[in-house]
């Protein structure tokens, strides 16, 4: 047969070559597993074809179409030999796992684990159908194993089944029971769910029941459900009037839309609008499943169609409050405090918020508003801390007065007398001082007024004291003038130097009745005549009647015509209103006390009714 094939035509080598070709190209375009038998066969063809007693003769060229054909059957057998090669490698992974899975289905039916028992069979079986060129050895002995479980799994199903048909009876009473247990309809049909979901469990674990088994149990799940039917029926009509008034609000929406006048729109009610209405919306309960997402949708829709229209206000109105807040910011450079502050107080009117923005942008800028507005603030509060450190100096500065005019107040009379500029000194001074604390403005202010009051009345008290011993010693030096008048007057010899050394011992005297009172002393030595003794008793009467009348006292009756007119005249000045033009007691006393000597007869009635002014006058001080 060799020696045929060696003389061959070269064409009928050429056609070989081609079929070996297109049979390594069939199986490797064939789908699934190749054929490993066919593959056998063409290895074998290409062995033959190749032997080396066909093989061209030594020095004999091969032709150049055989050189192409072997070529290409060289590298389509490549590939098939690598793929067998994965097949086969593939079909021992899977012996490998049916042999695991036999291990595993032994195992768990010796632990009566039934249910993972025939999960293992049933995919040791699927594997089986899957390992394709598998030998019959090879699963011979896997079959093997396979017949020598199979009736401990069939026994174990047979128990499994007569368990399970109780199981399932004790279901059925289980429902049955149901039906009086009193329960919520929502619990009730939880209950009825969960045992038909039990009951398809045993289904698929491939323990079915019979059909009139399972006829009961359904007849007790439906029994059991009806109180569950009226219920249900509530919560449908309860969704479709929802969905109504979702409805009603989508359409409320469009409606609004429709009906703005986009050109002067009131962005906040639109705002507040949409807002309520998106809030409605969900406030509503829950509508069918099948409408949820077609009525999302509307309203969707419904709201973009503002949103193109608020967006835009929203991105203003957030850019005019940004600009504000700068506005604000700048405030910082204003020097003038109270100039700034009341910039600020107007700026924060202008803060207004037409459409809402995103929750985080609105607390973003508002805090950012805040923080411009404290840089104000902060100014403000720290020139009012200037000011309070300013006004506790003051404070302090007024108490010192008051306590120094206290201390003035307190002091002896001729101190008081000495300074008694000191209370307007201190005024001056008091008004030079600026404010303080408006809580101690009452209280202090209070203070004031009574050590000024106490002051004033300490320099009255003092300057009456002094006033009452000035007249004392005007009265004394007056009655000693006129004892040594009425001994001159008599003829009486008077020693001058005791005269001069008695009256230098008296006080000394101070104002302008000193001099008048000194020359009546230097004329008390020396006796006057007779008209200018009657000049001074007119003068002493005149002054003793108008004292009299001044101070309420009693005249005598021969003076009552002369009091008469003095009241007289005294109403006309008064209705003049002149009164102040009319002699005060003080200089109509001084005049008493400092006009000379008067005749003897008339000394001692003078002497007794300046006595009597005097004390009335002293008494009145």
């Amino acid at each position: 047969m060799a020696s045929t094939v060696s003389k061959q035509p070269k064409t009928a080598r050429l056609v070989n070559r081609q079929a070996i070709l297109d049979e390594i190209n069939a199986l490797l375009a064939a789908p699934g597993t190749i054929d490993e038998t066919r593959a056998k066969k063409v290895r074998k063809a290409i062995d033959t074809l190749r032997n080396p007693e066909g093989a061209p003769a030594a020095g004999e060229d091969e032709p150049a179409a055989d050189s192409e054909l072997d070529a290409h059957i060289d590298t389509g057998l490549e590939t098939l030999r690598a793929r067998i090669h994965k097949q086969v490698e593939r079909r021992n992974r899977d012996c490998e796992k049916a042999l695991k899975l036999m291990d595993e289905l032994e195992t768990t039916l010796r632990d009566k684990e039934l249910q993972k028992a025939e999960l293992a069979y049933n995919r040791l079986l699927s594997t089986k159908g899957n390992i394709p060129g598998l030998s019959e050895q090879r699963w011979a002995d896997i079959e093997a194993r396979l017949n020598h479980v199979r009736p401990q799994l069939r026994k174990l199903e047979s128990w499994r089944h007569w368990g399970t048909t109780q199981a399932r009876q004790d279901l059925i009473d289980q429902v049955t029971q149901l039906t009086d247990a009193g329960l919520a309809p929502e619990k009730l049909a939880k209950h009825i769910q969960q045992a038909r979901d039990q009951w398809a469990a045993w289904d698929k674990s491939g323990d079915n029941a019979g059909k009139a088994l399972w006829k009961t149990f359904d007849k007790a799940c439906e029994t059991a459900y009806k109180p569950c039917i009226a219920h249900f029926d509530k919560l449908r009509q309860r969704r479709a009037e929802n969905l109504r008034q979702r409805q009603a609000i989508i359409d409320t929406l469009n409606a609004r839309y429709a009906s703005t006048d986009w050109k002067q729109p009131d962005w906040r009610d639109i705002d507040k609008f949409i807002s309520h209405a998106r809030r409605d919306f969900y406030k509503i309960g829950n509508v069918d499943h099948k409408h949820r997402k077609s009525v999302a949708r509307a309203l969707d829709e419904a709201l973009e169609k503002y949103e193109q229209h608020l967006s835009l206000e929203r991105t203003r109105s957030a850019r005019a409050r940004e600009k504000l807040i700068t506005d604000i910011e700048a405030l910082g450079t204003v020097e003038n405090l109270r100039e700034a502050f009341e910039q600020l107080e107007s700026l924060k009117k202008q803060w207004s918020i037409t459409v809402t923005g995103k929750r985080e942008h609105e607390n973003r800028l508002w805090k950012r508003f805040q923080a411009a507005c404290d840089i104000t603030y902060q100014r403000r509060d720290a020139e009012r801390k200037e000011q309070v450190a300013e006004r506790n100096e003051n404070l302090k500065q007024k108490q010192a007065l008051i306590e120094e005019l206290t201390r003035a107040a307190a002091a002896g009379d001729e101190e008081l007398r000495a300074h008694a500029s000191t209370l307007a000194r201190i005024q001056e001074r008091w008004q030079a001082i600026g404010w303080i604390p408006r809580e101690q403005e009452k209280s202090l202010n209070n203070r004031w007024r009574e050590a000024q009051k106490q002051f004033t009345s300490a320099l009255k008290a003092a300057e009456s004291r002094a006033q009452a011993a000035g007249l004392d010693n005007l009265a004394r030096r007056a009655a000693l003038c006129s004892q040594w008048e009425q001994a001159v007057l008599t003829g009486s010899t008077l020693d001058a130097e005791a005269v001069q050394a008695e009256w230098a011992a008296l006080p000394p005297l101070s104002g302008a009745h000193a001099g008048a009172m000194d020359r009546r002393f230097g004329q008390a030595l020396t006796r006057p005549d007779d008209a200018t003794l009657a000049r001074n008793l007119a003068a002493k009467q005149a002054a003793c009647l108008r004292l009299e009348v001044l101070l309420e006292l009693e005249s005598p009756g021969e003076c009552q015509a002369e009091r008469m007119a003095f009241q007289v005249e005294r109403l006309n000045a008064s209705m003049k209103k002149e009164l102040d033009t009319q002699d005060a007691p003080e200089d109509l006393l001084l005049a008493v006390l400092t006009t000379g000597a008067v005749p003897a007869e008339a000394a001692g009635a003078i002497e007794q009714r300046t006595g009597n002014c005097l004390a009335r006058y002293k008494h009145a001080s």
